[in-house]
């Protein structure tokens, strides 16, 4: 026992050494969260707010109609609505989870670990911030009225869920180095879960992330590099993307709204690949009280590479330093550990740890010899009928998302077709609109009101007395209806 112990410690520290030194490690993101904000952009809920609700309506092309998408957050009584350092915590636990190669949905680990992967001082007073975040987003509670992507159905559902099922804090795994790992633990939700397992995942420079200071350029990267996957150009509506992405005030008007974002662009203009661009075409009013924003990649640098002598060239040091714990926790010693992650290469521990674990789970008990036999003489391992590595799976998957990529790239192009078509549309509505008197105008949304769908007059009539953006948005789509039935 004192033995295995001294591994665990000695592993723990190499991971507490590689995830502050390591030159390119690279973590992953979940989409939707990338997306979505679910935590807010400040350091505490104005007024104790305990829900938040974000609600755009789009047009659903299978359905060919619009349709409102609204994503509620409701925090608990005791703990409330996430803030701003708790991202970084979730993002945190989805990196330990993608290290135990997302096997299940409980993931054991410390918060000594927990802390040093996010970089902060280890000291009691962040041992309590780090509780206290993993239990706001324990309370926290997330409805999907067509918000929440769902990878594998390949459609937006609705679904309500929370990101935690379980959460189990020790106390005392905070003490030291040397306490064993896997103290505590979280569940996933299956939502979350079956996510990450339908890969509905981005990769993450995990360094670059940490090394952002500002809030909104954490966000912004998260974003924009998701975004940037159909192109190295992204337009979006200015008021979407502050209050809807960023979280930032929805009383805070353009010229606010601008200067929020501006420190958070300029320091990814200088950490990351965001091209520079003049405010004129950065931030551009196309109508009153409408403006777009843009934002544009520069060619992707080719990325570093940092050979390793012993074969390893596909985990980096934090993942070879993580299978060393592993290897430990399976009953190898540590120098033994250290020495087949020195001369092995990753993907065959990782395969041969998967085996180990396989024939064990089926009661075909194998001993930690069995373990250094396998990864020492790989080749005469012959893999069992009804195993697949990780590797195996890996590429499996490869090709399907090379399938889906192609798939996305017809949709992308579809897509830029059909808004070309709309905003010229659009244009167009715009055009007679403006052109006609206001009596004119009157007797012409009478007409329009009056020949409507019974869902887009009962909307109009519901909104009409609170007036505001869902009103407008009624009366806008009655009116264009009528426009091209009539032009």
């Amino acid at each position: 026992m004192k033995k295995k112990g001294t591994g665990n410690q000695q592993g723990r520290a190499a991971i507490a050494d590689d995830s502050q030194n390591c030159q390119a490690a690279t973590g992953v993101d979940e989409m939707n969260f990338a997306e979505f904000p679910l935590a807010a952009i400040s350091k505490r809920i104005d007024n104790g707010k305990k829900t938040v609700t974000f609600e755009k309506v789009l047009f659903d092309r299978k359905e060919r109609r619009n349709v409102v998408r609204r994503l509620t957050l409701s925090g608990s009584d005791r703990y409330g609505l996430p803030i701003v350092s708790d991202e970084d915590v979730l993002l945190a636990c989805i990196q330990l989870t993608r290290l135990q190669g997302y096997q299940a949905p409980e993931v054991r680990f410390s918060r000594y670990e927990l802390l040093k992967l996010l970089a902060w001082p280890d000291n009691t007073r962040n041992y309590q911030r780090l509780a206290q975040s993993l239990r706001r987003w324990k309370g926290l509670s997330i409805f999907s009225d067509r918000a929440f992507y769902d990878h594998a159905a390949q459609s937006w559902v609705n679904r309500d869920f929370s990101v935690f099922d379980n959460l189990l804090i020790y106390h005392r795994d905070g003490q030291s180095p040397s306490t064993p790992t896997g103290c505590s633990r979280f569940t996933w939700n299956e939502v979350i879960f079956n996510s990450f397992q339908a890969g509905y995942l981005k990769k993450l420079d995990w360094n670059l992330y940490l090394s952002l200071s500002s809030p909104i350029a954490k966000r912004l990267y998260r974003f924009l590099d998701k975004r940037f996957y159909y192109g190295n150009h992204v337009e979006i509506d200015l008021h979407e993307l502050a209050v809807m992405k960023m979280r930032l005030s929805e009383n805070y008007n353009a010229a606010q709204i601008k200067r929020a974002l501006l420190k958070g662009i300029a320091e990814l203009e200088s950490k990351w690949e965001l091209k520079p661009l003049p405010s004129s075409v950065q931030f551009e009013r196309v109508a009153m009280g409408h403006w777009i924003a843009r934002f544009q990649r520069r060619p992707k640098r080719k990325a570093l590479d940092y050979p390793i002598k012993s074969g390893n060239t596909i985990l980096d040091r934090f993942d070879r330093s993580s299978l060393a714990v592993e290897l430990t926790r399976r009953g190898i010693g540590p120098a033994i550990a250290s020495e087949l992650v020195g001369n092995a290469a990753s993907t065959v521990i990782q395969s041969m740890i998967e085996l180990f674990d396989w024939y064990n789970k089926l009661g075909q008990i194998r001993g930690a010899g069995f373990l250094v036999q396998a990864i020492r003489n790989p080749d005469e391992i012959a893999f069992p009928r009804g195993f697949e590595s990780s590797e195996q799976i890996a590429k499996r998957r490869t090709a399907q998302d090379s399938r889906i990529k192609r798939k996305r790239d017809f949709q992308s192009q579809r897509e830029v077709s059909e808004h070309q078509m709309d905003s010229r549309r659009y244009e167009a509505f715009t055009a007679f609109w403006g052109g006609l008197p206001p009596v004119t105008q009157m007797q012409f949304e009478e007409q329009a009101l009056s020949q409507a769908e019974p869902t887009k007059r009962l909307g109009y009539s519901r909104a009409k007395g609170d007036g505001g953006k869902l009103f407008e948005h009624y009366r806008t789509i009655i009116l264009r209806d009528h426009f091209e039935r009539t032009r």
